[in-house]
């Protein structure tokens, strides 16, 4: 008897703590999040700003990179810097988030943020979704992570991104992925345009 009550105390104590931390930990996905990536996290990003971007998530946009500017000019970007074995540092690319490109844009469920790397010729070398929130993550998951971004690289301003045609679209996410392309595509041209040619 005593055994069916501690039991029973034990699941009462562990069913008010996840409810609690719930509550704190701004919904069920943030905090299956905080529980698979740590507590520092936002959506299993480790996010540093407002813009939702890290010093590690702009290095794996521009690879090869070592530093980065603050975020700056029109539109705003940040310059990234390979350091040299004299100790110069010498500008490799580009970095920049699609929102800072108006119009932002908008999948099935909201705004879809992305990072994006560009070399200084205008090829993208990354491209990271940093924010967004879509119905479906909670039954299948973080479907942008899935290979969809790496099907960027490489790519240029002169592409279309059509998804089904230049790009493998997302089962049950067509119009996200459709979103995240033409995003990417407005942004970079627009930063080629400003920054490149």
């Amino acid at each position: 008897m005593q055994q069916l009550l501690s039991r029973a105390l034990l699941r009462l104590v562990v069913g008010v703590s996840l409810v609690l931390l719930l509550v704190v930990s701004d919904g069920p996905d943030q905090f299956v999040a905080s529980l698979v990536h740590g507590p520092d996290t936002f959506y299993g990003i480790e996010a540093a700003n407002k813009d939702h971007t890290s010093l590690r998530l702009l290095k794996r946009v521009v690879p090869g990179a070592d530093n980065f500017s603050e975020k700056e000019g029109e539109p705003p970007v940040y310059k990234a810097y390979r350091k040299e074995s004299n100790g110069d540092q010498t500008l490799i690319g580009y970095a920049f988030v699609t929102p800072d490109v108006p119009p932002e844009p908008v999948g099935y469920n909201g705004p879809i943020d992305t990072l994006v790397g560009i070399d200084l010729e205008g090829n993208i070398t990354g491209v990271k979704v940093v924010y967004y929130k879509e119905s479906l993550r909670y039954t299948i998951g973080d479907f942008f992570s899935w290979g969809f971004e790496e099907q960027f690289v490489g790519k240029t301003g002169a592409d279309r991104f059509q998804v089904d045609s230049d790009l493998d679209g997302i089962a049950r996410a067509t119009i996200s992925a459709k979103a995240m392309a033409r995003g990417v595509r407005k942004a970079l041209r627009v930063v080629k345009q400003a920054y490149i040619d």
